[in-house]
């Protein structure tokens, strides 16, 4: 088997990616930009296109690509979203001009959440996703559930089985509901197309392209301290969690401005518990991207004995804003806690950062503070 790119539309999704890797006993990386050779099997490249305006997001990818081609690559997969966030129908034409691939396959479902494609819509739980919180989300509100109106319709078919393809439909969006249907639509794509989806398409592809492919047991890693938990996700599960711990354990964002003297904050709170968790006020309200930046401004701000030797960063925006912060560019992953929840060693550093995607559930050895009910 050559060596697979990955091209992730945020840093969490990268995480996901790099995870899976790890679960079949690949070599992965984490990189912001595509510059050295690497001898990893999986190179995971974390466009951060997701938290960018449309332009910015073209101009950004179009840096990030200024003259490339699939020589190096056994194959390519794209990244995107399993809630359908982000710049999908743009960034799908994008990389369909700059590969040129025969076909191209989009399928974004992610079964283990019960995300999935019934007729010509996207579920997630039992609704159509534009009926779901999704529909609410700050930055991506999803407006309808119809999976031609993500991608742009005219070009594109919804085909509801693997045997049902054909060549002449070169743009395929694969009606999957089940294990069974997504196995047997990886068995039956062409190598040569161009595939993107969410990580459940990318592991069937994995599983059939790298034959022979098994999971892997992993190494276990004792947690270091201080454990620091950056929580830049609103969704309701992660809300519901963090307000069930004592106050005493949360370091609130309030606004801009003071991020120096929160910053003091976390650091005391790091040498009285060795653990802390930095978070939004509830109620505040501010731009999504002001409240992200100045969050990771705060952590870069963390210097010292007392300054984490684990991070935990929740939102894969606020993950990739922290990395800027801290100058980081280059993740190893190490250990998948549960799919999504990936811990990565940073080179050179006394520094392990784990980060988890804002709608994917905890797992209880992930959270430092005991069982919630």
């Amino acid at each position: 088997m050559g060596s697979i790119l990955v091209i992730a539309d945020d840093l969490t999704g990268a995480a996901e990616i790099a995870g899976i890797a790890l679960r079949y006993g690949l070599s992965s990386q984490i990189v912001q930009q595509l510059e050295d050779p690497t001898s990893s099997d999986v190179l995971v490249l974390n466009s951060n296109s997701r938290s960018l305006k449309i332009d910015e997001a073209l101009a950004h990818l179009a840096r990030l690509f200024p003259a490339a081609s699939t020589q190096n690559w056994d194959w390519v997969y794209l990244k995107f979203d399993s809630a359908l966030r982000g710049h999908i129908q743009e960034e799908l034409s994008f990389f369909r001009a700059l590969f040129k691939p025969a076909y191209q396959f989009f399928c974004p479902v992610n079964l283990n959440l019960n995300r999935v494609v019934r007729s010509e819509e996207y579920w997630i739980a039992g609704k159509p996703i534009a009926q779901t919180a999704f529909a609410q989300d700050p930055e991506f509100p999803v407006r309808s559930s119809k999976l031609l109106d993500v991608v742009g319709g005219e070009t594109w078919t919804i085909v509801p089985k693997a045997a049902d393809w054909t060549p002449d439909r070169q743009r395929v969006l694969p009606a999957v509901d089940n294990w069974e249907a997504l196995h047997e639509w990886a068995s039956n794509i062409p190598h040569e197309a161009l595939c993107a989806g969410a990580a459940a398409f990318f592991e069937a592809l994995l599983r059939k392209r790298n034959t022979g492919a098994s999971i892997v047991a992993e190494p276990a890693f004792a947690r270091q301290r201080p454990v620091l938990y950056v929580c830049g996700s609103n969704h309701e599960q992660s809300v519901t969690r963090i307000n069930a711990l004592a106050q005493e354990n949360i370091i609130y964002w309030q606004k801009t401005g003071g991020e120096w003297e929160v910053a003091k904050k976390l650091l005391a709170l790091l040498k009285k518990n060795q653990v802390a968790v930095f978070a939004v006020l509830p109620g505040v309200v501010a731009k999504a991207d002001v409240i992200r930046k100045s969050m990771a401004m705060v952590v870069g701000m963390l210097k010292g004995e007392d300054m984490p030797k684990e991070l935990i960063i929740e939102g894969g925006a606020t993950a990739n804003a922290v990395l800027e912060a801290l100058q980081i560019n280059v993740l190893l992953p190490q250990k998948e806690y549960a799919p999504g929840l990936i811990r990565s060693h940073v080179p050179q550093q006394e520094l392990a950062i784990t980060m988890k995607p804002g709608s994917y559930p905890w797992t209880e050895e992930l959270w430092a503070f005991g069982p919630t009910t």
